[in-house]
């Protein structure tokens, strides 16, 4: 089998179907949500297909709300979260077609911001039994509740992406996210050690600080330890479709500066993925995060600039 040509001409398949409807949801049938939208919005820019890209940009812009936010299900109920995404999504949109995206898409990921900028993790007491600085700021999944890694990490990407990278709340995100690796490496959803026992990592939250950290210095503690665990979990076991994307993602942004024949080579993982996806009813949402994941270093939440993390102090030589 040649994977290439199979892997070519599924993503020929996933144009059609993208340019005749960029909205999903998180499952076939469901109404559209922000991240499914944002994500499809993501995967036409990194392929170059403007016209289902400027579609779900466009939904994502009507269901953004007077204070900036976009809520998970494009409505006004929150949680909010996902305004970090819709941010992303404009922001690229505007770089890659500024004809098309101004001045709507720059409005709307500048209000996106502010909104994000507004959102604070709640600090809680110290405690013997928590293994994490518990008085480092990022983002919570609901406002007034503690900051967890994924919507910290997420935030992160969209003030990185919207010209924040220097602002005090994107440098303590990026401190909070180093806090949160386990002591083995990886992370988990952010807590590391509780009632002395240190938790298990995960492939998702572990690689989506590791796209949040993309092109940092100096190196963190944990990120080489981090980068082998996802490694380990790529090689041993099929992975599910959002955690496989973001996976790639990760270990490409690790590799970075690597000559081209030191990248990893993901086909198996990702024909493993197309036909797992292919036998069952076509999932839009999780075709368009394999999707995103197929671009590799065309992917553009990589398309980042360096990142100087200047209060860390505990750092790989």
């Amino acid at each position: 089998m040649d994977v290439g040509a199979e892997r070519d001409k599924w993503i020929e398949l996933q144009r059609r179907r993208l340019m005749a409807q960029p909205l999903a949801g998180y499952a076939v049938g469901e109404s559209p949500s922000a991240e499914p939208v944002a994500m499809a919005a993501l995967a036409c820019i990194a392929q170059g297909w403007r016209e289902p890209a400027e579609a779900a940009c466009r939904r994502l812009l009507e269901a953004q709300q007077a204070d900036g936010a976009v809520s998970v299900l494009l409505n006004t109920d929150g949680p909010y979260w996902t305004t970090s995404l819709a941010c992303i999504a404009w922001r690229r949109f505007d770089i890659a077609w500024p004809e098309r995206a101004r001045p709507w898409c720059t409005d709307a990921y500048r209000l996106g911001v502010d909104f994000l900028l507004s959102i604070r993790g709640e600090k809680i007491d110290p405690s013997e039994n928590v293994g994490h600085n518990t008085q480092l700021v990022g983002w919570p999944w609901v406002v007034s509740t503690h900051s967890w890694i994924e919507p910290t990490s997420l935030a992160l990407l969209a003030l990185r992406h919207c010209g924040f990278a220097e602002h005090e709340r994107a440098v303590e995100a990026a401190e909070l996210i180093v806090d949160r690796f386990l002591p083995e490496g990886g992370a988990n959803y952010g807590n590391t050690i509780v009632l002395g026992q240190v938790l298990r990592p995960h492939v998702l939250p572990s690689a989506m600080s590791l796209v949040a950290l993309h092109r940092i210095s100096p190196l963190p503690v944990h990120l080489s330890s981090t980068l082998r665990y996802l490694r380990t979990e790529l090689a041993n076991q099929p992975l599910a479709t959002a955690s496989l994307s973001w996976a790639i993602q990760a270990i490409v942004s690790a590799e970075w500066e690597l000559p081209v024949e030191q990248w990893s080579n993901f086909e198996e993982a990702m024909q493993t993925a197309i036909v797992r996806l292919s036998v069952s009813t076509a999932d839009p949402h999780r075709c368009n995060v394999l999707l995103l994941a197929s671009s590799r270093r065309d992917s553009p939440l990589l398309d980042l600039a360096p990142f100087q993390l200047l209060r860390q102090s505990e750092h790989q030589p």
